[in-house]
């Protein structure tokens, strides 16, 4: 499939929903490393277990979002499952542009923490 449409609307278009899903795949990926990580490390500080979810979040993502777009999911639409990897990279190497990892990981936790109704976090 060929994400780079002649229709300069289209793109745009295609370029967004790409980008919007690697976001959201992005923050759940966060979410589980999260719980994750509260789990296996409970006694590590904060900031340990902060650093350790941040650390090569790029790298770390990129294999997420590749090992993910493997699977055949029926509510996912098929365009985001044909979507190339070049496509995938390049919406990730613009993001690396616009988001800030940390900064990213911890607007996560903090949603995360006022609705953990059982104080796990």
């Amino acid at each position: 499939m060929n994400i780079k449409k002649n229709n300069k609307i289209g793109v745009i278009k295609m370029d967004k929903m790409v980008e919007i899903w690697i976001i959201n795949k992005a923050a759940e990926m966060v979410v589980t490393k999260i719980y994750k990580n509260e789990i296996v490390n409970k006694a590590k500080t904060g900031a340990e277990k902060f650093d350790i979810i941040a650390k090569d979040f790029w790298e770390k993502l990129e294999s997420y979002i590749l090992k993910e777009k493997e699977i055949d999911r029926k509510w996912i639409p098929n365009f985001i499952e044909e979507t190339g990897e070049e496509a995938i990279l390049s919406c990730i190497r613009e993001l690396k542009t616009k988001l800030i990892p940390s900064e990213f990981i911890q607007e996560i936790f903090d949603f995360e923490k006022k609705k953990d109704k059982k104080n796990i976090l």
